[in-house]
């Protein structure tokens, strides 16, 4: 198909004939980048589709059923807004019982805790893993002062975090990799250092991970995950603002008011409350995958290693099992 011929099928499938069209170009240009590169000249195609570019550009077109009839110009209106609502990724119904583990921080992460959760998902038949979060360091991509890498050091720790990935593959049929912060920093810095690059989807994480190769589903930061009633997300942005790690999970509590589970913190935690209605909301946060003794933070802390076994019924409920590794046995 041609390029209107692909942007008619999407506008229908979609159901976006309401939608301004500077909308429907951006997400034509999002879902086809080697297609539609240019927002503006996206935006010429939509309105062709729609019959607003004249009447010699409507006779090119063969399907006319997206034409829009002329509206009568009102003087005053509420300007479009250029932005949507973010949906949140709800699991697929097969997600019933599912690994969650995070903060892998390549090549910084560590083989023992790795090894233990990969032999309990084989011991309890769980297929299924939702990595949540930092599977990259990303230490050069960071704000913060650190020593200077090699020209080899970062296609070198791509490359491990690939094979880390293909090594997953071999265990689990299904895998979701959620964006942390760490992994954010690429982006961040290409948007920053490296403009040129941004919008080059040959230097996309998710290309450059080869995640579509190895068959993992890419869910940006923005997103919400839902599983049944849990909510889960790395954590960065919920956490944002400050307060209290003296009890992570109690202090997720205090932000979301609602039944969630994070990483982010390095540290397992649980808090259940109750509303005036009696029906509770817990709170939880894993453990890592990586080092508990940072550069930043040498002498260690509250951190340990970790990882979460999640069972969801088909009414939404759900039940949580966050275990703690210590020296390569869970506890």
């Amino acid at each position: 198909m041609n390029k209107t011929e692909t942007a008619i099928q999407f506008i229908k499938s979609k159901n976006l004939q309401e939608r301004p069209n500077i909308q429907i170009a951006r997400m034509l240009v999002k879902e086809y980048p080697t297609l539609y590169k240019d927002v503006e000249y996206t935006r010429g195609i939509v309105r062709k589709i729609f019959g607003q570019n004249g009447g010699n550009s409507k006779k090119n077109i063969t399907d006319k059923s997206l034409f829009r009839s002329a509206k009568e110009k009102a003087p005053f209106k509420i300007p479009t807004p250029d932005s949507i609502d973010g949906e949140p990724y709800k699991l697929p119904k097969n997600w019933t019982r599912f690994v969650l583990a995070a903060d892998f921080h390549v090549p910084n992460h560590r083989i023992e805790p790795i090894e233990a959760m990969v032999k309990y998902a084989q011991d309890n038949g769980i297929k299924k893993l939702l990595l949540n979060g930092d599977l990259l360091d990303n230490t050069p991509f960071t704000r913060w002062l650190r020593e200077p890498v090699t020209p080899q050091d970062i296609p070198r720790w791509f490359d491990m975090a690939i094979e880390l990935l293909q090594y997953f593959k071999t265990i689990f049929d299904e895998i979701i990799f959620l964006e942390g912060n760490h992994d954010f920093w690429y982006k961040r810095y290409l948007m920053q250092k490296a403009p040129e690059l941004f919008g080059d989807p040959y230097f996309e994480l998710e290309n450059r991970l080869r995640l579509n190769d190895i068959g993992v589903i890419f869910i940006p930061q923005e997103k919400l995950v839902k599983a049944g009633k849990l909510n889960i997300h790395h954590g960065h942005i919920t956490f944002r603002g400050g307060g209290s790690y003296a009890n992570a999970a109690r202090m997720l509590y205090q932000k979301t008011k609602s039944s969630m589970i994070c990483s982010h913190v390095h540290v397992e935690s649980s808090h259940t409350e109750p509303d005036i209605d009696n029906k509770i909301a817990t709170c939880f946060t894993t453990g890592a995958m990586c080092t508990l003794v940072p550069e930043y933070q040498p002498f260690g802390g509250k951190s340990c290693h970790g990882f979460a076994d999640i069972i969801v019924e088909s009414n939404g409920d759900f039940k949580v099992l966050n275990h703690r590794i210590y020296k390569g046995k869970i506890l």
